[in-house]
């Protein structure tokens, strides 16, 4: 058992993702804690019940809603600040004595807003996936940023690799390895399981050859979103005949999927399939039946790293190392590149990569060491 106070602040279910394996070592030493939801998104606890059990959530602030334009997320993000630094005052005043920390996850807002809390209230702030740089504030955006002030807010780092903690010289506080990104332990976790998903069980059973294609970054669907199209039609017009495409459709690409569908050529919609957002463990097991997938997200690069599959990946910058030279390759939006990929996918393909340490065990242990 500890004495010590344990807040775990989370905004995403993609954060949720990466954090799931330490609330399980959490768990299996028996530390209690307290898991903090900003109200950045609808965050899919219900997912990973049984893994990570029944913990105490705290819901901050209310959901920020439907809209997804820039000005309106900024205000959503000024007022649940406010909001946070008040309501949870009687959880934090009174507890800045070393012995409570609050971890944050990743590059979100939430994240931003978390270590703020943390540094308002004069509490340890611990930061996991940290170091990680695209070295461009507007790619990704605005993860970017802040990356680079919770950076400079934190008190002990947990960075996926050397490279990680090379990009934190400048900082202070101390800086930890824990050699792989959490992520590779959720996902290994998901993909031992049976899929439960009807459509993505058909796709696998009946071998039905496939691509996987996610476009949901807004500095590519709502401030670039004539480059993005423009790309897009080029990849969709040079597919292998016998491949279909499996389009996700998240909440904010919606729009631009319709306005892209109205420029498509029919014979290639015909070999389209919308798909909407699928549980985690689906979509691990959507990817792993795929011939390749193309891709803007960050973390899909990591997953697609860990299946050893060929991975394009929609961008000119990317902030993590895994796969780069080897299965994913940087498009950087030239036609050139993509096109060479497109051609030659199968000379991406490498083995799958498994667990060694656990980063979740070296974390939970720095944090409480064994007595």
């Amino acid at each position: 058992m500890t004495h010590k106070r344990v807040f775990m602040f989370v905004g995403t279910t993609a954060e949720l993702i990466k954090l799931v394996p330490v609330i399980r070592e959490l768990n299996r030493r028996k530390i209690v804690f307290t898991i903090i939801a900003s109200g950045q998104n609808d965050i899919h606890f219900e997912e990973f019940a049984s893994d990570i059990g029944k913990p105490e959530i705290i819901y901050a602030v209310t959901p920020k809603g439907g809209g997804s334009s820039l000005l309106g997320f900024s205000l959503w993000a000024i007022r649940s600040f406010i909001s946070l630094i008040v309501g949870l005052r009687n959880y934090f005043v009174g507890l800045h004595n070393g012995n409570t920390i609050l971890i944050v996850h990743g590059d979100t807002v939430s994240s931003l807003m978390g270590a703020l809390l943390a540094r308002y209230y004069h509490v340890k702030l611990v930061h996991i996936e940290s170091g990680l740089r695209s070295f461009n504030f507007l790619e990704p955006f605005p993860e970017e940023i802040c990356r680079y002030f919770i950076s400079s807010l934190v008190d002990i780092h947990f960075c996926p690799n050397k490279w990680a903690i090379k990009n934190l010289d400048n900082v202070s506080g101390e800086k930890i390895n824990t050699h792989q990104n959490t992520l590779i332990e959720s996902f290994w976790l998901v993909i031992k399981r049976k899929c439960q998903h009807q459509f993505v069980r058909q796709l696998k059973n009946q071998k039905s050859k496939y691509f996987v294609l996610v476009t949901h970054r807004q500095e590519h669907v709502l401030f670039g979103k004539k480059k993005t199209t423009n790309m897009l039609l080029y990849i969709l017009s040079h597919l292998p005949k016998d491949l279909q495409c499996i389009f996700l459709v998240h909440d904010l690409s919606v729009d631009f999927i319709h306005a892209l569908g109205q420029v498509i050529p029919g014979e290639i919609t015909q070999r389209m399939i919308r798909i909407e957002r699928l549980p985690y463990a689906d979509f691990m097991h959507l990817l792993s039946g795929a011939e390749f997938a193309i891709t803007d997200g960050g973390s899909n690069q990591e997953e697609l790293y860990y299946l050893g599959k060929p991975c394009l990946l929609l961008r000119n910058k990317t902030e993590r190392i895994e796969g780069l030279s080897t299965n994913v390759v940087l498009s950087n939006y030239d036609r050139n590149i993509t096109l060479k990929f497109i051609k030659n996918y199968n000379k991406y393909k490498r083995r799958p990569i498994n667990i060694g340490n656990r980063p979740s065990e070296i974390i939970v242990n720095s944090l409480f060491p064994r007595l």
